[in-house]
């Protein structure tokens, strides 16, 4: 009995003793994701990579996790991880995380979108053109990235666009779009769904930055970026 509890308790110290590196990895992730997406719809792309592989680092941490903690599971998380993994090279895990965050039912447009990005630079044309059509499916509503897929894509499919250039082309749309729904919703609540608000679960379709609830609502900033 005695040493029954005695192997309970130190299990229980172990798992204790993981939940600190467990949050100081996904605080990094979250960090730098936040420096990295101020810098990205700001065009200081040179900047943006650097915190985006910051990020990345700390997210593949959290993700390797056994068991993975508890936030690292929320769709919006692997969501933030997948974009940060591709922006830093890390296509494989990009691809595998934005899988597990569309599940088998939702749709998450960044995440069909990025999985198609990863595809397409692995070299991957069929699977880059399927994760397109569930970027499509998802209806997005992201006109500028849509009309450069219906510019780029048919040549892909006929042989006379390179994948690589069709990447790069859609890439470089992706970010006009992201600058540009910035500069027309950043921090307007209320005039996009709720989760993609600058208090919501997916506040970069449409934000520079997050914001808490109460920081919107007495007008105050925020001071993610100290």
């Amino acid at each position: 009995m005695r040493k029954s509890l005695t192997i309970t308790i130190a299990a229980l110290l172990v798992a204790a003793m993981a939940l600190p590196v467990m949050a100081d990895a996904v605080n990094t992730g979250d960090r730098n994701f936040q420096r990295a997406w101020r810098m990205y719809v700001t065009r200081n792309n040179e900047k943006a990579m650097e915190y985006f592989k910051a990020s990345a680092q700390g997210y593949a941490e959290a993700l390797g996790q056994d068991p993975v903690g508890r936030i690292m599971k929320f769709q919006s998380s692997m969501d933030k991880a997948g974009i940060a993994l591709y922006f830093a090279g890390e296509y494989d895990l990009c691809i595998k995380t934005l899988t597990e965050a569309q599940g088998r039912r939702d749709k998450i447009w960044d995440a069909a979108l990025f999985i198609a990005l990863a595809q397409g630079r692995k070299g991957d044309k069929e699977a880059t053109l399927k994760a397109f059509d569930a970027f499509l499916d998802a209806n997005p509503s992201q006109r500028m990235i849509t009309a450069e897929m219906a510019r780029v894509l048919p040549g892909v499919q006929n042989g006379t666009v390179k994948l690589s250039d069709a990447i790069d082309a859609i890439e470089k749309e992706t970010q006009q779009q992201f600058v540009q729904n910035v500069l027309r919703y950043n921090s307007r609540n209320g005039t996009v769904p709720s989760l993609e608000a600058c208090n919501g679960s997916y506040w970069w379709r449409y934000n520079s930055a997050p914001c808490s609830r109460g920081q919107f609502e007495s007008g105050g900033s925020s001071s993610w970026f100290d």
